[in-house]
């Protein structure tokens, strides 16, 4: 393919998951959704809609009270996933004014508190990791607070909901460990080729299944409504994860305390999982 006939084929993905999204989230969608986040006329979003129709027939229904297409019964999303946040996504960088009223009084977030992230740190990180090279970097952490220069061999970025960490092979302490993304400080140098690269890293490759199940002091009624926030088949739900991130996910579900109020606590972790990704906890 072509490089003209893959940046169609990537506007089009890109215009198809925009309608899916309204279709699924708001019930609705219409030219003038295409229009905004989009910048095209009226005909060309009719367009995009007429295309969109004809390649997947039993997902819109046109609905002339509200002068828009309506999903069907039968729909099924082909380009856009299945989660509030992609859709609360698209409306919090359309930059129509209308979309950013509505984000302003229709939504409410809470953030974490930003992180000190240096562009000019990021950069080379991510040339090392595109590139498979070894960085010299300063580096401070709450056990050596004071900067001191690491040799790291990074291979992935992680976010893990609250900041940002790199995924590195240290050569100061000979295995690969977490780096959180801040912390950098510095003139940073190249030093070749990358030591060790995500291929050798063992728990990065390493899959682990964490098991959750809503908290057996519950009584069955609640656990049903535990059971339904998480999705969970069989009152479990099975979360893949790598061996190096069990930490982070055990962190973000607030497995790591066990509340004595079981509503406080809502899930917890089977026994034979919680056994499994034992070696991998602090």
């Amino acid at each position: 393919m072509d490089a003209v006939s893959e940046k169609l084929r990537y506007i089009d993905n890109e215009r198809y998951r925009v309608i899916e999204l309204f279709a699924r989230w708001e019930g609705r969608i219409n030219t003038t959704h295409l229009q905004n986040i989009f910048g095209v006329g009226r005909q060309k979003a009719s367009d995009i809609i007429k295309s969109y129709s004809e390649r997947y027939p039993n997902n819109l229904i046109y609905n002339p009270s509200i002068k828009g297409h309506q999903p069907t019964e039968h729909f099924q999303a082909y380009h856009a996933g299945n989660t509030f946040d992609e859709y609360h996504h698209i409306l919090a960088h359309s930059g129509y004014p209308e979309y950013l009223s509505f984000m302003q009084t229709g939504f409410s977030l809470i953030e974490a508190p930003l992180r000190n992230i240096s562009p000019a740190l990021v950069q080379p990180i991510i040339r090392a990791i595109r590139e498979k090279l070894r960085l010299d970097i300063g580096y401070a952490s709450v056990t050596t607070p004071e900067y001191e220069s690491r040799i790291i061999s990074p291979h992935c970025l992680v976010f893990d909901g609250i900041r940002w960490h790199v995924r590195a092979w240290c050569e100061k302490n000979q295995q690969f460990r977490d780096f959180v993304l801040s912390r950098f400080s510095g003139e940073v140098e190249f030093e070749g080729p990358a030591s060790y690269t995500a291929e050798d890293d063992e728990r990065w490759n390493t899959w682990l299944d964490i098991i959750i199940e809503p908290d057996p002091r519950l009584p069955p009624a609640k656990r049903r409504i535990i059971a339904m926030d998480y999705q969970m088949d069989n009152n479990q739900r099975v979360i893949p994860v790598r061996a190096a991130l069990v930490l982070y996910v055990w962190q973000r579900l607030r497995l790591d305390h066990y509340a004595p109020d079981p509503e406080a606590q809502q899930i917890t972790i089977t026994p034979d999982s919680h056994k499994a990704i034992k070696p991998y906890l602090p």
